[in-house]
């Protein structure tokens, strides 16, 4: 199995063990069109029914689909499949996502990576050979064609595997290094590392500019503890930049103040969240709740 799903399914383990065309009707998902949302759990985007307070379809049915997004920003998405690669970049257009662009070469792999200068900025991963090499970072034109940018090539982007996150003028990424996630502060010609945080789980968010990480049971941003967690907490973000949800082994989610650690909601059956200018919206199984953003 891609490295890249491995590393990718650690996080759909921990909870739960067909891209919509403009022309396909929502219906067709089980949803009513006025009533349904996408809902991405951290692996794939599904329809929810928010009157039935349900998820009633997966985006895509076909196996070993998933899609890849930034924590905080789904303008774009990219989608492939795990034994066919077949990458494509989605553009989200209230309910729907729509195909603006398929990769040409199925021994790749695309994925968000970061907006810099409004530009949104994806890395490419080769696959071939049954191994997994860096490819670059490129931007998506104004055509909807993907367009290198010069970076460099050096000792850390041969241990890149995909994910970054951006955050005021930071760029922030992940490396596999000896056997472990180590996350470092990088720009976009990736001509520098440097060391944020060694062994950390792969979910990532930001703070107040600064990125967040979980490392032994515990959120940190920058070099700041804000919460530490029971175990059993697999999932961990801060969100509207005043909370943090955390998601357990078995799908128990909890929201908390960051100022003041005030316990908001909490319940089971999570199935994802959105984040809105004036409201967080949390959905689970029976349960969709709304808190002030």
């Amino acid at each position: 199995m891609k490295r890249h799903v491995v590393l990718w399914l650690l996080l759909a383990g921990y909870l739960f063990g067909c891209d919509i065309a403009s022309t396909e009707s929502l219906e067709q998902k089980g949803c009513k069109e006025e009533d349904c949302m996408l809902v991405y759990d951290g692996v794939e985007y599904h329809t929810y029914d928010k009157e039935l307070m349900a998820r009633t379809g997966k985006i895509n049915d076909k196996e070993n689909e998933f899609q890849y997004r930034l924590y905080n920003n789904d303008e774009y998405i990219t989608s492939g499949n795990s034994i066919t690669n077949q990458f494509r970049i989605m553009k989200r257009v209230k309910e729907q996502l729509e195909t603006v662009y398929k990769h040409n070469n199925d021994e790749e792999g695309i994925f968000p990576f970061a907006v810099v200068d409004d530009r949104y900025i994806f890395s490419v991963m080769d696959y071939s050979n049954d191994s997994q090499k860096f490819v670059g970072l490129f931007y998506l034109n104004e055509k909807n064609k993907l367009e290198k940018l010069q970076t460099a090539q050096n000792e850390q982007t041969e241990k890149i595997f995909g994910i970054g996150i951006s955050a005021g003028n930071n760029v922030y990424t992940l490396l596999f290094e000896n056997g472990l996630q180590n996350l470092y502060r990088t720009n976009q010609s990736l001509t520098e590392f440097d060391l944020v945080a060694e062994e950390v789980n792969q979910n990532i968010s930001t703070y107040q500019e600064e990125v967040c990480y979980v490392k032994s049971q515990s959120m940190y941003c920058g070099d700041e503890l804000l919460s530490e967690f029971k175990d059993g907490v697999a999932l961990a973000w801060v969100v509207n930049d005043k909370y943090i949800l955390s998601v357990d082994d078995t799908g128990n989610y909890q929201l908390m103040d960051i100022e003041g650690k005030k316990i908001r909601v909490s319940g089971e059956g999570f199935i994802g969240f959105e984040e809105k200018p004036s409201e967080l919206l949390i959905f689970s199984d029976g349960k969709l709740e709304k808190v002030e953003g």
